[in-house]
């Protein structure tokens, strides 16, 4: 459990220090009170990377010299956690020592749940997939090194393709038995193949009363090796890999397509659902519930599905982080076993 928060120099929060005192915290107050930051310098602490922003934007501007930098502590299960970040360099200490990223993240995790991210997850093919290689990544430290190296892949047999194109378009040559193309074509099955088998399982876990999560891979079924095969001329035309992981997605059913006809209300009381069986499927596999982060959510729910998302058996299986701008938006029992932290009085 989090008992501590220290941020320093990160986003507007100058110094920050909050003692927490319960295993339900919320962050209230007016708009650009920094309430979604401190849930992202506690994803940041707990995962490694911000689940907003690119590399540095989360230091403080405020500050004179050219030397920025930015602190995140938390004691967390008696051990104190730090993260220092500048612009050239990131330190984690455990303890105040050094310490190797597998290390320092191996005993915490966290997942983020906002109201924007029900409309990206309906919209963006590529949000979706994130958000099944976020929890693979969770459950699985090597997970985020095979993505890198299969971006890397991809890259290099998508350079490739380019020139076999441009060969195509000016010398009317279809190059499908090249050499080089068969190497890289080799290396992208072998890591996509794996990529989309934990893709599947996952899928396959969040399973939750009668809502599905069907995993729908751009190959159909199809065997990798075979459909790339035979999708050679297209990717020699194109300059670009058309089947992969890269081109996967899901759909959530309850017998229908939610995405195509559910409500709105439906669509996020649909994805919130998720987000709550993700977490046991992470705590089986980690032996702990991540903490939850919870960024007002309860803003774009009805009544009905707040009750149903705050569940109180759900929400006492782990530590959770809400925030939102008026606390009497959630529910009572919730209020009421948690600590409540007003930022409007943090200037």
């Amino acid at each position: 459990m989090i008992e501590n928060i220290k941020l320093t120099n990160f986003r507007k929060f100058k110094e920050l220090n909050l003692d927490i005192k319960s295993n339900i915290t919320i962050f209230y107050g007016n708009n650009a009170k920094g309430k979604s930051s401190i849930l992202e310098a506690i994803y940041l602490i707990t995962n490694g990377t911000s689940p907003w922003a690119f590399s540095n934007e989360f230091i403080s501007y405020n500050q004179k010299d050219e030397n920025r930098y930015c602190r995140v502590e938390m004691v967390f299960n008696e051990k104190i956690y730090s993260l220092f970040k500048d612009e050239n360099k990131k330190i984690l200490q455990i303890d105040k020592k050094k310490t190797t990223p597998k290390r320092f993240f191996e005993k915490s995790a966290s997942t983020i749940f906002n109201p924007e991210q029900i409309e990206i997850l309906m919209i963006s093919p590529s949000k979706r997939r994130d958000f099944l290689d976020e929890a693979i990544s969770i459950m699985e430290y090597e997970y985020s090194a095979k993505l890198k190296n299969f971006r890397k892949i991809l890259r290099q047999r998508n350079a490739y393709l380019k020139k076999l194109s441009k060969d195509f378009y000016e010398k009317g040559i279809i190059a499908r038995n090249d050499t080089q193309l068969n190497f890289w074509t080799n290396e992208f099955v072998n890591i996509s193949k794996d990529i989309q088998k934990k893709r599947e399982q996952l899928s396959k876990e969040l399973y939750f009363d009668k809502l599905k999560m069907i995993y729908i891979k751009s190959n159909n079924n199809e065997d990798l090796s075979d459909a790339l095969e035979d999708s050679k001329k297209r990717d020699i035309a194109t300059g670009y890999t058309n089947i992969g992981p890269h081109r996967d997605d899901w759909i959530l059913t309850n017998g229908n397509d939610i995405k195509k006809f559910g409500s709105r209300g439906e669509k996020r009381l649909a994805i919130g659902q998720m987000i709550f069986k993700k977490q046991e499927v992470i705590a089986e596999k980690l032996g702990f519930h991540p903490i939850l982060l919870l960024d007002d959510i309860a803003s774009e729910l009805d009544e009905k599905n707040t009750e149903k998302i705050f569940d109180k058996k759900l929400l006492k299986r782990q530590q959770t982080f809400l925030t939102i701008i008026n606390p009497n938006d959630l529910p009572k029992d919730v209020v009421k076993n948690a600590q409540l932290v007003d930022l409007n009085s943090f200037e």
